[in-house]
């Protein structure tokens, strides 16, 4: 029997062999990874961000508490990866309709969305009243990225639109103010369910790009 035959498989081969092992490995860490996310989810919509607790958190998702806390030290750390998957899927969200809705029609489904976001999920009706710093510092750093986010969604609609076609704003600035103005939404709702997209619809209204007119044909006298 030769060496090559004592050693066992060429280094390549073990090398595949344990990447396959980890496989299964990885996926069974995020499926729980996952679980515990969306978790914690439910107990803030039960319980609230302040009595977040681990014990809630490990016994929704069906796991043991050790097993929590090997996956994040901390709610806070929980917390904070909670709050950036949501962030991904709010942006995949946006790219969605960035892909398969029609330019005109941007708008008016950015502002539904945002608005039914901030009615409907867990951690934004919860964080501002239990949280409020948290949220003006994630709010502050992340401006840029939302605020890029929006310019791919609707600056070549408000390119066209009446305002800056004349020269009295720029699309940069109506991006800022929409912005601005969905996190203002955001921070203060309206009492009423559609009372926020109704308000934002309208100012989209009067910003929106209008059909090159031409006047009516006078009748004779």
């Amino acid at each position: 029997m030769d060496d090559r035959s004592r050693s066992g498989p060429p280094a390549s081969a073990r090398s595949r062999s344990r990447a396959a092992s980890r496989q299964p490995n990885e996926r069974l860490r995020q499926r729980t990874e996952e679980k515990l996310l969306d978790a914690a989810l439910e107990a803030i919509g039960r319980f609230g961000v302040a009595k977040l607790g681990m014990g809630d958190v490990s016994e929704l998702a069906g796991v043991s508490r050790g097993t929590a806390y090997r996956y994040f030290e901390s709610c806070d750390e929980l917390l904070a990866e909670l709050g950036r998957r949501e962030a991904r899927r709010f942006e995949e969200e946006v790219w969605r309709l960035l892909t398969y809705t029609p330019e005109e029609e941007r708008l008016r489904a950015a502002l539904d969305l945002a608005t039914r976001m901030a009615r409907e999920h867990p951690l934004l009706q919860r964080l501002p009243e239990t949280d409020p710093a948290l949220v003006l510092t994630e709010l502050r750093r992340r401006y840029p990225e939302i605020r890029r986010i929006f310019q791919a969604l609707l600056g070549p609609l408000y390119a066209r639109t009446a305002p800056v076609r004349a020269g009295l704003v720029d699309a940069d600035q109506l991006i800022d103010w929409t912005v601005r103005l969905l996190i203002s939404t955001f921070l203060f709702p309206d009492d009423r369910l559609s009372g926020s997209a109704d308000r934002l619809g309208a100012i989209f209204q009067l910003l929106a790009p209008q059909p090159d007119a031409t006047p009516p044909e006078q009748e004779p006298a």
